[in-house]
């Protein structure tokens, strides 16, 4: 009896795994080096950790790099079938579902070195204007405190701003920030740095969206694959090698 067991529950996997694999899923995703992107090795560890995850439960994935409102947008419309990393915030979960835990995002702020700038409170930074990204989603507290901001397309545009002082100080992750500031700004690196403390730290999720019939399959499909990486050390070695 125990083998038959056996048997059946081998089959179950197995049968899941082969319907799985005759499907390629379309992921939609932005460019958010060093986590994920277009022309990063791997498209990035994030990108890594999620193929692998959805790779050991039997399924291939297609990334579309895009712009993040187009990807967005395009996930709740259907059109993709999941798109990453997203916040969880209660907006987004009215068209997806969210994975378990990817690694999480400091959020936080860079300034020129030369300004003394300190703060306890987001009233503290009142006199200052920040560059924040269009389309991003911001730390709690943040826009009701009714700071002085400025939008750009993407974060290196802040960065720059930030380097020739027209801006005070720049909202953006952390490990973000220093990659763009040694890859692609290095003559600021000794002029940038890092404003401790973070303002907020954020878990990354992929999600799913609601107007895919079985999203919440796919979903636990997902998570298996996560869970068995987080359990054999997989994920943690991913992140290692690539210096995190």
């Amino acid at each position: 009896m125990r083998h038959l067991i056996t048997f059946v529950v081998a089959m179950a996997v197995f049968c899941s795994s082969t319907l799985a694999a005759d499907r390629t899923l379309n992921i939609a995703a932005t460019e958010f080096p060093p986590y994920y992107g277009k022309d990063l090795e791997n498209n990035g560890f994030l990108t890594e950790i999620i193929r692998e995850a959805f790779e050991r439960v039997g399924y291939d994935i297609e990334i579309a790099f895009l712009p993040w409102k187009r990807a967005m947008e395009g996930t709740k419309q259907g059109k993709y079938d999941g798109l990453y990393s997203v916040w969880r915030r209660p907006e987004r979960e009215e068209w997806s579902v969210f994975s378990d835990a990817l690694p999480a995002n400091e959020l936080g702020f860079y300034k020129q070195k030369s300004k003394n700038i300190t703060f306890e409170s987001f009233e503290d930074l009142k006199p200052y204007t920040i560059g924040v990204v269009r389309g991003y989603a911001l730390p709690p507290g943040f826009e009701e405190a009714g700071l002085k901001t400025v939008l750009a397309n993407n974060d290196e545009i802040n960065l720059r701003k930030l380097h020739l002082g027209r801006l005070d100080l720049v909202l953006i992750d952390r490990i973000m920030g220093k990659y763009i500031i040694d890859s692609k700004l290095p003559e600021a690196a000794s002029e940038l740095e890092w404003l401790d403390p973070p303002v907020h730290i954020d878990i990354q999720h992929l999600v799913i969206s609601k107007k895919i019939t079985d999203h919440n399959v796919i979903l636990e499909d997902f998570n298996r694959g996560l869970a068995a990486m987080k359990a054999d050390g997989t994920l943690k070695a991913i992140m290692a090698k690539n210096g995190f």
